[in-house]
């Protein structure tokens, strides 16, 4: 919505070129511009969030500031991150700058919501995190009547943890989705 290509086979790297050229849609930018304007006018107490993973920069500064006046903006970096590096990556050898990187990487003085993982992976049929760690040992193994395994014990522990980086490290806000915040998502 906020380009003209829609960010369709467009890599976005940070230059300001990429922004404020003739590829943002000007039309969008003044309707979210105003719309976020009009709504912190009326409702002073209400929070707009951004789905943005281009970095557009001012999305989330005030519309006093020059800014597109959105409150924050979704991480959306970061769920991708992670279900990447469970498919392609033992976690032995998971690389922490490259994580800790991903977490931090955002606007400065622009809010941020952090999240695990994503609505969009469960739509698309991928597995949810807790899955991807334990698989269908979930089923069978995780009662106090079965025996713990290596697989589900480390699951488990590695699910707290990428909740617990991403909450400390993702940003303003932690964002979760229901069934998913405990690692089984029925």
């Amino acid at each position: 919505m906020l380009y003209h290509h829609h960010g369709i086979a467009y890599g976005f790297t940070g230059d300001y070129n990429e922004y404020f050229s003739g590829s943002a849609d000007g039309e969008t930018l003044v309707y979210l511009t105003l719309a976020n304007h009009m709504l912190h006018e009326l409702y002073p107490g209400c929070i707009t969030i951004a789905e943005d993973v281009s970095g557009m920069p001012t999305l989330c500064r005030p519309v006093s500031e020059g800014g597109i006046g959105f409150d924050f903006r979704l991480s959306m970096a970061i769920p991708d991150r992670w279900i990447k590096l469970l498919k392609e990556v033992q976690d032995d050898d998971w690389n922490m700058d490259d994580i800790v990187h991903t977490l931090t990487n955002r606007r400065y003085m622009e809010k941020a919501i952090g999240y695990a993982e994503s609505h969009d992976q469960a739509l698309v049929g991928d597995k949810t995190i807790a899955f991807w760690l334990m698989d269908a040992e979930m089923y069978e193994n995780m009662s106090v009547a079965s025996p713990l395994t290596g697989r589900i014990d480390r699951g488990l522990a590695l699910h707290k943890m990428i909740r617990l980086i991403t909450m400390g490290l993702g940003g303003d806000g932690y964002l979760t989705f229901i069934g998913n915040e405990f690692g089984h998502p029925e």
